[in-house]
């Protein structure tokens, strides 16, 4: 008995670490949810050789109502099917970040994954067109990257920009950074008045 007992213990043991090393740590997994996106609006699976459009409610777009944002995947954007968390937070939280002259209008980032081994995806072979469309947005409304630090850069993203009325369309090649759209808060009472 004393002879199974020490065969038993070790392979219990040996099981228990092969299922730790199996399982993937919770952070590797968060991508931008660790760095101000933590709230998934939607999830959706796609595959490589489809094109998709999905329309994102938004609980924290302010001047726009829920479903207003969407994002044009080409087919050919991945070469596997792969997961795609649509992910946000309360405008309020990246309002902390910006000029206090601006409003922060929109936010989003992505958690791809590959659909079969849900590593995660950084790039794509196409971007994903994004599209927004709010009464605050006005010419004068800038598309920033947020980096995937603590605390979170900004960088001016805006040249690719295309801002037709109300309705703000930028490409997004990657899922390693976030995004925010923001408009001078002297444009949005403006507009607001109009």
């Amino acid at each position: 008995m004393s002879k199974l007992r020490f065969l038993i213990l070790p392979l219990i043991g040996a099981l228990a670490l092969a299922g730790c090393t199996t399982t993937a740590k919770p952070e590797a997994a968060a991508g931008m949810q660790k760095y101000g996106y933590p709230d998934v609006l939607k999830s959706v699976t796609v595959q490589p050789d489809k094109a998709m459009t999905v329309t994102v409610p938004d609980e924290y777009a302010k001047g726009a109502a829920p479903g207003y944002a969407t994002f044009d995947i080409p087919a050919g954007a991945f070469t596997v099917p792969v997961k795609i968390a649509f992910l946000a937070a309360p405008n309020a939280a990246w309002e902390r970040v910006v000029d206090p002259k601006l409003q922060v209008v929109a936010n989003f980032a992505y958690l791809v994954t590959d659909a079969k081994t849900g590593a995660i995806i950084k790039k794509f072979n196409k971007p994903v067109m994004y599209s927004v469309t709010d009464p605050m947005i006005t010419k004068d409304s800038v598309y920033w990257a947020t980096t995937a630090s603590n605390p979170a850069k900004l960088i001016d993203a805006n040249a690719a920009s295309k801002i037709t009325g109300t309705t703000l369309k930028h490409p997004t090649p990657v899922s390693v950074v976030g995004w925010i759209i923001t408009t001078p808060k002297s444009q949005i009472k403006m507009s607001n008045a109009m």
